[in-house]
Formats: C-alpha cells, sequence, structure tokens
C-alpha cells in the first residue's frame, strides 16, 4: 500500500513539475510581454493628438485627470486581482486584464468551459479548461465588435426601441447566470452573499467602497464556512 501511495505521489509531483516546466513558465513569460506591450500602446492615441495634431493639454489637467483615476482605480487595483484569482488562475488574469470586460464576458465564459469540462476551479484541469474558455471568448468578442464598430449604427437604427432598452440589463443578466452557476455548487454561501452585497450596494457609502467591501465580504464569508461547517464535516 505505501508503494503504491508512494508511486501516486511521485506521478503527482512529476506532473506538477510539467505542468509548472511546459506550461506555467512560458506562460508568465508570454503574458508579462504582452501585458507591457499593451500597457506601453496605450499612450499611442496620446501621443498622436500630442505630436501629430498638436493638442496637449496642460500638467494641470494632465495632474487632475490622473488624481480622479487613481482614486477611483487604487483600491480595484489591489481587491479585483484577489477577487479573480481564485476562479480565473494566473492565465485568466493575464488574458483578462488584457482582453478587458472580465465580470461581463470572461469569467462567465471561462466558468462555462470549467462546467462544460468538468472541471474544479483552482486544479489545473480547471485552469486549462477555463484558459480555453476565456481565450475563445477573446476571438468571438473581436469578431462582433468589429461588425458592431463597421455596421453598428445602422442595426440600432432598425432595432426596435424596446430592444435597444433592453442592453441596460445584459450585465446583470450574466452577473446573475454567475450567481446560478455558484448557487448550484455552494447553495449557503450564495444565500449569505447575495444579501451582503447587496446591503452593501444600498449602503450611504461612497461608491468607491462598495466592490471592495463586497470581496472583502466574500472571503470572510468563504473563511467562516469552512471553518465551521464544511472543515467540521470532513473531520
Amino acid at each position: 500500500m505505501d508503494v503504491k501511495n508512494d508511486a501516486t505521489q511521485g506521478l503527482g509531483e512529476a506532473i506538477e513539475e510539467k505542468f509548472y516546466r511546459e506550461y506555467t513558465v512560458k506562460m508568465i513569460r508570454n503574458g508579462r510581454l504582452t501585458t507591457l506591450i499593451a500597457a506601453l500602446s496605450t499612450f499611442l492615441p496620446a501621443l498622436y493628438l500630442w505630436l501629430v495634431l498638436g493638442f496637449k493639454p496642460d500638467w494641470n489637467v494632465i495632474g487632475t485627470g490622473w488624481i480622479i483615476i487613481l482614486s477611483a482605480f487604487f483600491i480595484i487595483y489591489f481587491v479585483e486581482p484577489l477577487g479573480y484569482y481564485p476562479i480565473m488562475g494566473l492565465s485568466g488574469i493575464y488574458i483578462g486584464y488584457l482582453a478587458g470586460n472580465i465580470p461581463a464576458v470572461r469569467l462567465p465564459a471561462m466558468m462555462a468551459a470549467q462546467t462544460a469540462a468538468k472541471a474544479e476551479q483552482g486544479t489545473k484541469k480547471g485552469e486549462l479548461a477555463g484558459t480555453i474558455g476565456i481565450g475563445a471568448s477573446v476571438f468571438v468578442s473581436v469578431a462582433f465588435v468589429t461588425v458592431a464598430a463597421l455596421a453598428g449604427t445602422r442595426i440600432l437604427a432598425v432595432l426596435p426601441q424596446f430592444v435597444v432598452d433592453s442592453f441596460a440589463f445584459i450585465l446583470p443578466s450574466i452577473l446573475g447566470a454567475v450567481m446560478g452557476q455558484f448557487f448550484l455548487k455552494n447553495r449557503l454561501f450564495v444565500a449569505l452573499i447575495l444579501p451582503v452585497c447587496i446591503g452593501w450596494q444600498l449602503a450611504p457609502i461612497p461608491g468607491i467602497l462598495r466592490f471592495p467591501l463586497a470581496i472583502v465580504s466574500a472571503f470572510l464569508l468563504g473563511y467562516l464556512q469552512y471553518t465551521f461547517i464544511t472543515k467540521r464535516k470532513k473531520s
């Protein structure tokens, strides 16, 4: 029995080492490179306006804009990766922040792929399945955005007004579907965190604090549930 366990453990360690060497290392290298290129590319429109068209705001305007952006995204810069990483993994974080639209598109696509592949979140299989799903969503998004950019105005002009008005409910619908997927896996957690998040949303607090407080609440509830319920059941 000990020989069998040792062999199984050795095989698992070999798979872990191969996964790290052939996938994780290359993914981190390519992720850093593409993210750096994307970050530097964001300066191109401003440089074009300044160097080619001659539009150059003074430093007071630049500083004011920078302070507004910093105050709006400083906390999210730290909180969002912590909130998304357990579900998306490292590769999903790289692709998600490069492509954008994480809560509306990338996260649902990743979870749908993991569900279809019957892969648990936080596992190597889950990370690979989720990466394939989020990668496919990028190509689909690019295709539809291209079509919308070329023909969007004409399409919107012929759509009934109630269809145009319904676009405002797209994000809540997607988030509701994600919540439904979580509910099938952990009914108690969803039943607890949903009213907590609604409470933070309705609370008379600055809007910048609502998302971080929801993430912290989710961490605390998850920890308490695991410590006092899940862990005790296992023991």
